[in-house]
């Protein structure tokens, strides 16, 4: 029994560890890769609808409400945007007025009267960006119904995957889709994602968790295909007029103070807004930026507590 705790001990502590966030980086070297964003607009009124729920993880792991108010307020800043906030599922009414649903939650059961309703708002227009573990539904009936809504869906415990990945496994990109056009073709986190999971046809995926032996001098294509790199870390997806951008990355409350990480997410809400990334640029730098011009954190956020809504 002793051995046993202490085994339980040394895998809490070596997970704990492992979940550290990037170091801070210079403001002037995100600035290069976030363009012009000064005098940029948009070019309509947005009405973003945030879905979140419970949190069911130890805290700064899927720390749902704590991510959706460090984001509500940051989106809220960009001029003639306006949030609203769901908790479970959106109402009728709720998917009547958003232009875009931004999805950060374990699913609950939804009815197929519910499941009805967030097809028609994708294919009459609307866009959808979802986090992480927003594409787990079971069981494999309802998650069908979900990649119809997404594009991509947890398939099973028996043939879908996750796992944790560290810096030593870098973050390709598909640098030729223009959600990632003009970024490195790597980066690096330490994070979580999952794959191996349903996919629909007009899906594409444009992020992937490499190996160690894979090299910028490869083609995304090349990585992607590799042995042990996994694929639907990141994905674009059409259905009638609308259009989503999946991760299933964002796994750790850190990770969305990353400069970074920030960058892959504003560029992908612009995308399924068809709106230029640049109007969404001061979130990147908002709240995570010392007096110094270091962007990012060194806290690990390991030690919050979870609240149920």
């Amino acid at each position: 029994m002793k051995s046993c705790i202490t085994l339980i001990h040394f895998l809490t502590l070596t997970s704990l560890l492992a979940a550290q966030p990037n170091q801070p980086i210079p403001k002037a070297e995100v600035l290069k890769l976030t363009g012009d964003f000064e005098k940029t607009s948009l070019s309509k009124d947005v009405r973003i609808l945030w879905l979140y729920g419970p949190e069911d993880h130890r805290g700064g792991e899927h720390d749902y409400i704590r991510v959706k108010e460090l984001f509500v307020p940051l989106l809220k800043k960009i001029p003639r945007v306006s949030v609203d906030e769901a908790y479970q599922f959106p109402s009728q009414a709720q998917f009547d007025k958003a232009d875009l649903l931004i999805q950060f939650l374990h699913q609950p059961a939804i009815t197929d009267k519910q499941f009805a309703s967030y097809q028609k708002f994708v294919d009459d227009g609307g866009g959808v960006v979802s986090i992480h573990e927003s594409c787990i539904i079971r069981p494999i009936e309802r998650a069908h119904k979900l990649a119809g809504c997404i594009g991509c869906s947890w398939k099973g415990n028996k043939e879908s995957r996750w796992s944790k990945f560290s810096r030593k496994e870098p973050l390709f990109l598909d640098t030729k889709h223009p959600v990632f056009a003009g970024l490195p073709k790597s980066m690096r986190f330490n994070d979580e994602s999952y794959w191996n999971m349903i996919q629909r046809d007009k899906v594409e995926v444009i992020g992937a968790i490499g190996t160690p032996a894979n090299t910028e001098d490869q083609s995304f294509e090349e990585v992607l295909s590799s042995k042990g790199a996994r694929g639907q870390a990141f994905w674009t997806y059409t259905s009638g007029k609308g259009r989503v951008f999946g991760t299933t990355t964002g796994h750790f409350t850190y990770t969305y103070h990353d400069p970074m990480y920030r960058l892959l997410l504003v560029r992908g809400i612009a995308w399924a807004l068809e709106e230029k990334p640049e109007v969404f640029m001061p979130i990147v730098f908002d709240g995570n930026t010392d007096d110094k011009g270091m962007v990012g954190t060194r806290d690990s956020m390991m030690n919050y507590k979870n609240r149920k809504k």
